[in-house]
């Protein structure tokens, strides 16, 4: 069962958990992510992740999320400088990898990793029927969105 401090820091998750749809159903449809949706995330991420820091004295915990998010949005700014992906799913990236960093440091990896390969997947099948072209752009959101998810849920599971 999560700790007291574990579930303060659950609220970012249940935040995005909130606006996965509207933001899924965007990105599909204008292939962005808007800003009023992503970035309320991070000061809900890391204040409620603060709070839960307080309660535990496990500053390890935040330093190692801080560090996690800030490696992704590092790594997705070079993606984004060579045109392999939009800033929006940068800074989705960035505060899934700060949200789930705080309860494992692998997770926010195996999540990105998962959203990667879930994307590669459909679209080779799209390729396969037509439906897109080699080098056509595809919305990340979305994958991102149901790794994050499922990310939660095998945490919540096992904890």
């Amino acid at each position: 069962m999560p700790s007291l401090s574990e579930l303060i820091a659950l609220i970012p998750a249940l935040y995005l958990l909130v606006v996965a749809w509207p933001l899924t159903v965007i990105d599909l449809r204008e292939h962005r992510l808007p800003n009023r949706l992503v970035l309320p995330a991070f000061p809900v991420a890391f204040l409620a992740q603060l709070i839960a820091t307080i309660i535990s004295a496990d500053w390890a915990r935040q330093l190692s999320a801080v560090l996690i998010a800030l490696a992704v949005g590092v790594i997705g700014l070079g993606a984004n400088y060579i045109d392999t992906l939009g800033m929006g799913d940068v800074k989705l990236a960035t505060v899934i990898a700060l949200t789930l960093g705080y309860f494992n440091p692998w997770l926010p990896a195996i999540a990105i990793g998962i959203a990667f390969v879930l994307a590669f997947a459909v679209v080779i099948v799209l390729i396969t029927f037509g439906k897109v072209k080699i080098g056509s752009s595809i919305p990340l959101g979305p994958y991102l969105l149901v790794s994050f998810i499922g990310a939660n849920l095998s945490w919540l599971i096992t904890n």
